[in-house]
């Protein structure tokens, strides 16, 4: 029992390191958002990148909202790249008014359609930046003004702020929402304000020509947008963060998909552990330590699901050996247990105050924020076990997005 509480110790002291790094990190992000960049004249050529894959249902409305920005048409474009696709996404995506892109080889993954796009697209030489978005997006109005102010500003490589089309549409899509929120405010924004790089949330990001010349797109893994963001750490490209460059997101309102989407996720971040954990470590650099520390996740998963089985032991072999304490310990436990389900759901307010989101339509999100991010550990677990899910579409559907501002919010 001694050797398995000492155990329990260390492995619990290193979980708080490393909890402890990103709650320092996170407490730069409660500084208030403002604008980045001064805003500037329109000079940019600016072209939407959009690897759509059976996403008839929505493309049109994500193309609508990128041919409608308010920033002049003879300065962009809205190109999709219809891939693997079996129902009628390009003529959905051409009567919306986007300009059509075939892959030039076989392609498996989002990753390997942009490489494609951008090789094709870099050697006409036509656009200054690509924004690269999801086909179930709806983006803001001023996007593109926003992505010609960073660059004009300097930026080459920046992610914009990804909000939500569905927050209120039930449970699951609301806290994935939060979880978003989350990542805009105490992780992206906490590291504008440190002045390090942000990272990339797969939509709603723009790269500028100059830096796909010299990096490429050379995507191996299921998350091209963390491995990308990996690449640039190890150049010393720094990722910027807009914030007031919106793109609202649909996010899965059924648990299963959720969930789907979640092992595949994390399949990707182990994927990348094994190409740059090690490279990321030797560099030294703020940035790559930081990315090593996502994709070393995996390592921090183990640790804190060992010292909770060694604990659970140890108080089961204490009860067995002292019965008159086993109703208070099952009480300590029990106690243990609510208090983080309240911390948790406490966590899940402090991201919609700090957003101005309102909490009445949030509230069954809130209540069961807990439960959704316990089973998204269960399904990180399932990744590593059984390897990452195969392909499924998810069914998408269009919809107006729950517009915080038209709602008494600010987004």
């Amino acid at each position: 029992m001694p050797v398995l509480d000492t155990l329990s110790t260390i492995m619990g002291l290193l979980l708080g390191v490393y909890g402890l790094f990103y709650a320092v990190i996170a407490v730069f992000g409660l500084k208030k958002r403002k604008n980045q960049f001064p805003e500037t004249r329109p000079c940019q050529r600016i072209a939407a990148l959009v690897a759509a894959r059976n996403e008839e249902a929505v493309i049109g409305q994500l193309v609508h909202s990128l041919v409608s920005q308010r920033y002049p048409k003879e300065l962009s474009a809205v190109i999709v790249v219809p891939n693997n696709c079996t129902d009628d996404t390009e003529g959905a995506a051409r009567r919306a008014g986007a300009r059509i892109l075939h892959v030039d080889r076989d392609v498996h993954s989002k990753g390997e359609a942009l490489e494609s796009a951008f090789r094709q697209l870099l050697a006409e030489d036509e656009f200054d930046a690509f924004c690269v978005f999801d086909a179930d997006n709806i983006a803001d109005p001023n996007f593109f003004q926003a992505v010609n102010d960073a660059l004009n500003a300097g930026a080459r490589i920046a992610q914009g702020y990804r909000d939500s089309k569905n927050p209120h549409a039930n449970w699951v899509s609301g806290a994935s929402s939060v979880f978003y929120w989350f990542m805009d405010r105490l992780y992206n924004h906490a590291r504008r304000t440190l002045g390090t790089s942000a990272a990339l949330n797969g939509t709603g990001f723009m790269v500028s020509a100059s830096l796909l010349r010299e990096t490429g797109y050379d995507i191996h893994s299921l998350t091209e947008d963390l491995e990308y963001t990996a690449q640039c750490a190890l150049r010393g490209e720094r990722v910027y963060w807009m914030d007031n460059a919106i793109t609202y997101d649909e996010q899965p309102e059924r648990l299963r998909d959720a969930l789907v989407q979640r092992m595949r996720w994390f399949s990707g971040a182990y994927q990348c552990k094994k190409y740059y954990f090690k490279q990321l470590l030797k560099k030294h650099s703020f940035p790559c330590v930081d990315m090593a520390l996502v994709f070393g996740s995996v390592y921090f998963m183990v640790l804190g699901l060992l010292p909770l089985i060694m604990s659970a032991v140890s108080m089961i072999v204490y009860m067995a050996h002292t019965p008159e304490y086993v109703l208070p310990m099952l009480l300590l436990a029990a106690g243990s247990g609510l208090l983080s389900i309240l911390a948790m759901q406490a966590f899940a307010i402090l991201i919609c105050l700090l957003e101005r989101k309102r909490l009445k339509p949030m509230a069954r999100a809130i209540v069961l924020y807990p439960l959704f991010m316990a089973l998204w550990m269960l399904a990180n677990w399932a990744s590593i076990l059984s390897g990452p899910p195969k392909w499924k579409a998810i069914q998408h559907k269009a919809q107006t997005p729950d517009m915080e501002r038209e709602m008494g919010g600010n987004a």
